[in-house]
């Protein structure tokens, strides 16, 4: 998950959000590992995933500090931590319903 700040052109995609300090920005949730469990994955495979997706991701959410449309990545104190652990709680609203017996608990794991 991040926040992008943008300036310059190109930010009137409805995506766009402008906060108290009347800044724009995006903001962008990246899942890289879902219903991960020691019988479903392949464990050692997991890290290099986890290091592709962190590689990749400045490319993914377009971050530049030049040129036309500068977008840079907030701070984590103005990011968006709050909202992505939001999103995850709210698939795991129903966990109780249709349980399968190869889980026995959920758990999140956020890296920031």
């Amino acid at each position: 998950f991040s926040r992008t700040y943008m300036e310059g052109s190109g930010t009137g995609a409805s995506t766009v959000n402008t906060d108290e300090e009347g800044r724009t920005y995006e903001d962008h949730y990246l899942p890289v590992i879902e219903n991960a469990t020691p019988a479903s994955h392949d464990w050692p495979s997991l890290v290099p995933a986890m290091k592709k997706a962190f590689s990749t991701y400045p490319t993914l959410v377009s971050w530049r500090s030049r040129g036309a449309s500068t977008r840079l990545p907030s701070t984590s104190q103005n990011g968006n931590l709050l909202e992505a652990i939001n999103i995850t709680l709210n698939v795991l609203q129903y966990h109780y319903m249709d349980r399968d017996l190869s889980r026995t608990g959920n758990s999140i794991v956020v890296v920031s």
